[in-house]
This record gives structure tokens, sequence and C-alpha cells, in this order.
């Protein structure tokens, strides 16, 4: 499976200038600095191009589904659904493989860990025409490997598990400081990925833990670069060394986030990084 160590090109929503100027900013000059390539989508309907673009498995094998979530089912704001078919600046797709998987997914409940991916059990609710296990056989068929369902939280509607964890290779993964908002489900979360990973947690020692520090787990990784969201709260500086800590062959950077944060997403919602 190729995760986010093998990628090296990085593309964001046409949006993204517009509705994140600085965040942008801050992002792309990131990119250069690091000499890191970076493209634009084109005719995209928001800013969360991880949702809606296709899931690379390897160098030329991407798995496309119907991005329809329910989040989004509504009159007022169906608008914002992109059909990955109309996006411009993806001549490369038509060289590779795409699987076309008949299912309703979000890219950002997708989280690629190794031989496994690890995903919340919203998938089931988004497709409850289908039985569980006749989801579960689409998802293995279409990935080509074992998929970790991790309990949904209906609090967090997006039910994204790249809001919870994070791959750092070697079969371990870094969940979020998920036990300062709910230690039931951080308990649950650590129970499931404990049989498959070796788990470390992010843990944010403040008086009163602010309530956008999830957002750290919600890094953006490139190769060997790692863009770690900051939100200028006391949090800040704990998350960017546990997260340097946690990956010490990577270089760790942090960028102004606040902008994307505040509409519910960070680094790694707003990109769409693969290897070209």
């Amino acid at each position: 499976m190729l995760t986010d160590h093998h990628t090296n090109t990085v593309f964001l929503s046409d949006w993204l200038s517009k509705e994140c100027p600085e965040l942008y900013q801050s992002l792309t000059k990131a990119l250069q600095d690091n000499v890191v390539d970076y493209r634009i989508l084109g005719n995209t309907n928001d800013i969360w191009c991880r949702d809606y673009m296709p899931i690379q498995t390897d160098e030329k094998r991407f798995v496309s589904y119907k991005y329809y979530p329910n989040y989004l089912v509504k009159k007022h704001k169906e608008r914002y659904i992109t059909d990955v078919k109309d996006v411009e600046n993806v001549d490369f797709l038509h060289q590779a493989e795409v699987v076309i998987l008949d299912l309703v997914l979000d890219g950002g409940n997708v989280v690629k860990c190794g031989n496994k991916i690890v995903m919340t059990e919203k998938v089931f609710v988004e497709n409850e025409e289908k039985s569980r296990n006749e989801v579960q056989r689409f998802l293995e068929e279409a990935f080509q490997c074992e998929i970790v369902f991790l309990p949904w939280d209906e609090r967090e509607i997006y039910g994204h598990s790249d809001g919870i964890i994070h791959y750092l290779g070697e079969n371990s993964v870094l969940m979020t400081n998920y036990d300062d908002f709910d230690k039931t489900f951080a308990q649950d979360f650590l129970r499931i990925l404990e049989k498959h990973f070796d788990v470390k947690t992010l843990k944010c020692n403040v008086e009163k833990t602010d309530k956008n520090c999830w957002a750290y787990i919600n890094y953006l990784q490139v190769g060997n670069l790692v863009l770690v969201p900051q939100l200028e709260i006391p949090e800040d500086e704990q998350a960017l060394q546990q997260i340097t800590e946690a990956m010490p062959l990577c270089k760790v950077v942090g960028i102004p986030a606040f902008e994307a944060v505040r509409n519910g997403g960070a680094l790694n919602c707003i990109s769409w990084n693969i290897k070209i």
C-alpha cells in the first residue's frame, strides 16, 4: 500500500487561495522551500480535496468512489459537492488504472496504514442499503487489504478517521488526544488499534484543552516533510514537539492553519498528496 511516506506531489483546490489566503501562502511557501512539487486542481467546488479525489493504492492504481456525503445532501449545500470527473489538471489519471468503488465514501475517512486501512463505521451508515458484510467486501476488494473499523462518534458529523489517527510507518500510528474530549471513545479506539498497530498518543498538558486541538493529527505528510497545523494556542508547541519526536527521520514544520480549522478541517483535509 502506498502511504504518505511514498508521496512526492501535493495538489490543492483552486478555492484554497481565495478561501484561506494566509494558509495558502504559508503552505505553498513551505512546499517551495522544501522542493516539493505542488499543483492546483481546477473546477472544484470546495477546498476539501482530500474528500473527493481518488485514493492511490500504488503508483498507477487509484480507487474512485461516490462522493455524496450525508452532511452535504441538503439543497443549500449540494453545490459544494465536487464531481471528480469534472476536476481539471489531473490528466495523468487517464494513464492510470482507476477502480470504481460502488460505495458512498469520503477520502478523509481512509487512512492508509501500511498493509491496512483505518476507517470509521460511518461508511456503513452512508451505505445502509447494503449489508455490513457487503460493504466490507466491496472495500477489501477495491483496496486489496484489510480494513480496520473504528466506532463513529456521531458528534463529529463528518466521521473521518483522519481526525483520529495518522500513520507513522513501521506499523505504528499516532492517535490524537481524544481522551481530552471523550474517554470512552478514546479507550475504544485504543482497544481496536492496539490489536493491529503500535499506538502513540498525543497529549496536551494545559489548564483547559482548546476545542480545536484535535487538528494537530490532521497534518500533511509528503515524503519526509511533515507540515503540522498551528493555531496560536498553548498546545501548538507541545504538538509540534511530540510529532517531531514521533517522526525522527522527518522534517517537521508548523503551518498557521486556523483559516481551515475553524471550518472543520486542517492540512490533510485540504490536500491530495500522491506519488507521480
